[in-house]
């Protein structure tokens, strides 16, 4: 339970929602928005257009939770670098946090480029906007600008922060036993998953991999104790002083 009047009960807390919250809401928001990757030709992109002209509701609430997953993983991602803290051979957790976070944010800004094709699509009953030529020059300026320098710099600091970040904090997760092994082995496999992952389906399917590996980080905070939780971190999930972290207790 949240308890705001007790700061270390509540970043443990928070941390723990926030990490299974983040992924969760990101394959609700990817089984609500319709398919939009049709690929990256002119007429792709009018495809794209078409689809999200016919669920103009649907793209746009999923676009919404897309924002909202991503801001619970930037906010988790604080409680990482908590989560994290301790001696030599620990920083690298708080580095990968770091990244993740700065990733979150970058991609949150793709809901800019969403909002610019629901407005495309949204004036419907004014015909200039809506002829041939028009909705052709509006699929190649998204195929232009897609391809663009200027905006090549989201697409870097997003492979940096969400695909590096997440590699490097499942390194870190495999150098202290935060959590078991194969909880580490599947955040790294859910950093190369978020890059290679293509339409609809591979969104899904990235998003149930990233809920099991961040849910094993979540479910560790929360059963943490407050002591456990201040404690510094160090490698084989003991604290700095050597003494070995208690198992949690039970639930009564």
């Amino acid at each position: 339970m949240l308890r705001f009047s007790d700061a270390r009960n509540f970043g443990r807390t928070a941390t723990g929602l926030l990490l299974i919250v983040g992924p969760l809401l990101l394959i609700v928001g990817s089984l609500v928005g319709p398919n939009t990757d049709y690929g990256d030709s002119v007429h792709d992109k009018l495809k794209e257009l078409a689809s999200v002209q016919a669920h103009k509701g649907t793209y746009l609430a999923g676009n919404l939770i897309f924002v909202i997953a991503l801001l619970c993983l930037m906010l988790g991602a604080f409680g990482l670098v908590k989560m994290f803290r301790g001696p030599r051979g620990v920083t690298l957790g708080q580095v990968a946090a770091v990244m993740l976070a700065i990733g979150s944010t970058v991609a949150m800004g793709w809901y800019a480029l969403g909002s610019i094709e629901y407005s495309m699509v949204q004036h419907h009953s004014e015909a200039l906007l809506n002829t041939g030529g028009t909705r052709l020059v509006y699929a190649t300026f998204i195929h232009a600008t897609g391809n663009s320098g200027p905006l090549a710099l989201l697409f870097v600091l997003f492979i940096v922060g969400v695909v590096l970040g997440q590699v490097l904090l499942g390194v870190g997760a495999l150098r202290t036993r935060i959590v078991p092994v194969w909880a580490g082995i599947l955040i790294i496999v859910s950093g190369l998953a978020s890059f290679f992952a293509n339409g609809q389906a591979g969104e899904i399917v990235s998003g149930v991999i990233t809920l099991v590996a961040f849910g094993a980080l979540g479910l560790r905070a929360l059963r943490m104790s407050d002591e456990e939780w201040d404690a510094p971190l160090v490698r084989g999930g003991s604290r700095a002083t050597g003494e070995a972290v208690p198992a949690p207790a039970p639930a009564v």
